[in-house]
């Protein structure tokens, strides 16, 4: 991956940071097919107000600029597309024909979207049966990570 892709990756991440979907939209993008559906010569990634901004036209995202892609690359843009606030996807018709490394990526950006790597369990007593954190102030609530998280990349 170039210098010029990892600051863009960086700029497409901090452009959506704090909306989930739009945060497993970027990921999509970036990890899919060695991040160049995240490359600033994509027609849906545009430049910033200021150098080396960069955030994703959702709308560019169309049937007109994915034809040339595979089948399952067409079906990962639409889902991050639909995730990106652009045309919603049909599922019953973007999920079949994925292969194995798209549906844990789908699975994963499903499980962000929902905000599921900051949902809190149910509260743990401490060892005297309370309901407190350790400074007495507060109920100690768990996270619980993620339902399904990103994969390593390879």
């Amino acid at each position: 991956m170039t210098t010029s892709q990892v600051h863009t990756h960086a700029a497409l991440r901090t452009w959506a940071k704090g909306i989930y979907p739009l945060e497993a939209g970027v990921e999509l993008l970036i990890r899919t097919s060695d991040g160049r559906f995240a490359a600033s010569s994509q027609p849906w990634i545009q430049p910033g107000d200021h150098q080396g901004w960069w955030w994703v036209d959702a709308d560019q995202l169309t049937d007109d600029n994915l034809g040339a892609l595979s089948g399952g690359e067409a079906r990962m843009l639409r889902i991050a597309a639909s995730l990106l606030g652009g045309v919603p996807v049909s599922l019953h018709e973007a999920v079949p024909g994925l292969d194995r490394d798209h549906v844990e990526l789908v699975l994963a950006a499903i499980a962000h979207a929902s905000g599921s790597h900051e949902h809190a369990g149910p509260p743990r007593p401490d060892p005297e049966g309370r309901y407190r954190s350790s400074d007495g102030t507060r109920m100690a609530i768990p996270r619980l990570g993620s339902l399904y998280p990103w994969p390593d990349p390879a």
